[in-house]
């Protein structure tokens, strides 16, 4: 009986010590899977930082009149004189709900009070003036973004453009980056003259290259980049807009803002050449991050053979005309290119160099083993490896 007692006790008491372990394994695997996902929600919070916010349009809250707006995107919308125009609506999109703006008689037209206006959305707050009753002086615009410290290289939007004069009017898909404050007290007014407002990081005075400010601007911002395309075309089913991001300098920028215009907006304050009735619906914005290199060069020369779509050892021979360098150095760059604004002006982008947090480079061995330049994108998103052999 004692016996059995203690083979009793004895299997009890290993059973306890194999949930014991049992428990303590699992509650490790338990800490492992938090840890897990919890990097993994750190890198998707990183990821998801780098985007536009609401960028597939879905988090309507607020009214203007009896209309849904959305809650991070300001559309052109009109107060004036106790009357309320809207600009920005909720329609069906490509995914759950997009955003619908379109040109549109404002004011009086009956009494000649009025005038069409642009349709447009953006990040920062489109804004209008108009002292009294002084049609001839009004102007309007938009200032501000948001807070923004990335680099992207391309904005991928979905779009359709309708609308009974598609073919005469440009609509806009602007993405631009400064640091620094803007400040203006004088815009383009509607007769062609000048209107005294003060306004804080107002688009043109920022944007002096494409669209600057035709009065006074104070204290200009610091414009990093710009992706921008207008186009006179009509687009009936959901189409996939891809927008080059053109850089100015190499440095970081503190904020952004995106403006999607339906109609002849942003274009030295959009005067004349509105049409009632252009419309742009606008889908999944998307920004994207590449791991490429468009400029190479290699001791301060470009390179102008490399491919930056190679996978390939690419071989590059160091110029006859004078000694081996004793050390040899790379850089890459992005974001280079040129864009004409409605005048034909054209604004050149000098690109910029990519740091050391993007691109690293492996020596080789002149006529030996290749360098090898790994480019990380900017978001983590992709990764890309380039071998370069050097020869004298």
């Amino acid at each position: 009986m004692c016996k059995k007692k203690r083979t009793f006790v004895a299997n009890l008491i290993k059973w306890h010590t194999l949930c014991a372990c049992e428990d303590e394994k699992n509650h490790y695997n338990m800490k492992k899977i938090t840890v897990l996902m919890s990097i993994g929600l750190l890198l998707s919070g990183m990821a998801y930082a780098q985007q536009l916010p609401d960028s597939h349009f879905e988090n309507w809250g607020s009214k203007f009149k009896d209309d849904a707006q959305l809650v991070e995107w300001n559309g052109s919308n009109v107060s004036q004189a106790g009357m309320k125009f809207t600009f920005m609506y909720k329609k069906p999109g490509r995914t759950g709900s997009c955003a619908y703006v379109a040109d549109r008689a404002v004011g009086i037209p009956k009494l000649g009070i009025g005038a069409i206006g642009p349709g447009y959305m953006s990040l920062g707050q489109p804004w209008q003036y108009l002292k009294g009753l002084n049609v001839n002086g009004a102007t309007a615009g938009t200032e501000g973004g948001i807070p923004w410290k990335y680099r992207p290289d391309t904005m991928s939007v979905w779009i359709k453009r309708t609308g009974p004069a598609t073919e005469k009017e440009d609509f806009h898909l602007l993405y631009y980056s400064w640091s620094g404050t803007a400040k203006g007290n004088e815009y383009k007014n509607k007769k062609g003259g000048c209107t005294y407002t003060e306004r804080i990081n107002e688009e043109s005075d920022i944007r002096l290259k494409t669209d600057g400010n035709e009065c006074t601007t104070v204290t200009p911002g610091r414009q990093v980049a710009e992706g921008w395309l207008r186009a006179r075309a009509q687009y009936n089913e959901w189409t996939q807009i891809k927008v080059p991001i053109l850089y100015m300098s190499d440095g970081a920028p503190t904020m952004c803002n995106v403006i999607f215009s339906a109609g002849n907006y942003p274009a030295f304050r959009a005067n004349d050449g509105l049409y009632n009735g252009n419309a742009l619906y606008v889908d999944d914005v998307e920004l994207i991050y590449s791991s490429k290199i468009d400029r190479l060069t290699i001791n301060g020369q470009e390179w102008k053979e490399f491919d930056p779509n190679s996978g390939k050892v690419q071989t590059y021979k160091l110029p006859a005309d004078g000694a081996a360098p004793a050390a040899i150095t790379i850089a890459g760059y992005r974001g280079i290119g040129t864009l004409k604004n409605i005048k034909g002006q054209v604004a050149r982008f000098k690109g910029r160099k990519l740091d050391s947090k993007e691109m690293s480079v492996v020596p080789g061995e002149v006529n030996g083993r290749p360098w090898v330049i790994t480019v990380q994108a900017e978001d983590g998103s992709s990764k890309h490896e380039y071998k370069i052999q050097i020869t004298d």
